[in-house]
C-alpha cells in the first residue's frame, strides 16, 4: 500500500511533468501541485522544505503563481511568516495559462510573418518568391484560426465564471 508521501511526489512530478511539456517552469507546477494537495496553507519555508529547494526559488515562483492568480495569501492567527493556498479552480488557471501562452505566441508569429512577407515582397520575381508569398498566407491563416480559438477559450472562461458564480 503506497505512504502518502509516495503519492504527492507521484503527484508532484506529474505537475511538473505536464507543465514542463505545456512550456511552463517545471517549479511552478510543483508548488501549485503541492498547494493544491495541501488540506491547509503553506509557508514559503515548508514549500521550500518540501520540495527542496532554495527559499529564493521558492520566492521567485510564489510571484508567479500570486500573479497568475493561482495562489493567495493567507493570513493565519498566530502566524506571523506569510502562508499560501492554492486557487483551487483549476479550470480558471489552466484556460488562463493556455489563452495567454497562445495569445503571446500568435503575436510573436505575426511579427515574424510581417517581416518575411515584406522581404518576400521587395524580393525579385520569380517562383521562389510567389512561393514563399503564397505559403506566409497560409500561415497567416492558420493564425486567423488560432486568434478564433482563443475566442473561444475566452467565452468558455465567461462562462465558467458564469456558473461558478451562480452555485
Amino acid at each position: 500500500m503506497p505512504r502518502a508521501d509516495e503519492v504527492l511526489d507521484i503527484f508532484l512530478e506529474a505537475a511538473g511533468n505536464l507543465g514542463e511539456s505545456l512550456g511552463l517552469n517545471r517549479t511552478v507546477c510543483q508548488i501549485y501541485a503541492l498547494l493544491y494537495l495541501s488540506p491547509r496553507p503553506l509557508s514559503a519555508a515548508d514549500i521550500g522544505e518540501a520540495l527542496r529547494i532554495s527559499k529564493g526559488n521558492v520566492s521567485v515562483n510564489l510571484r508567479t503563481l500570486l500573479a497568475w492568480n493561482a495562489v493567495k495569501k493567507v493570513w493565519k492567527k498566530g502566524q506571523a511568516r506569510a502562508m499560501f493556498s492554492a486557487n483551487d479552480n483549476v479550470q480558471e488557471i489552466v484556460l488562463e495559462r493556455l489563452h495567454s501562452g497562445i495569445v503571446r505566441r500568435v503575436r510573436q508569429m505575426r511579427n515574424h510573418l510581417q517581416t518575411a512577407e515584406e522581404r518576400a515582397r521587395k524580393a525579385r520575381a520569380g517562383a521562389d518568391a510567389s512561393f514563399y508569398r503564397r505559403r506566409i498566407k497560409q500561415a497567416q491563416d492558420l493564425l486567423s484560426q488560432v486568434e478564433r480559438f482563443c475566442a473561444s477559450i475566452q467565452s468558455l472562461q465567461a462562462l465558467m465564471t458564469t456558473r461558478r458564480a451562480a452555485a
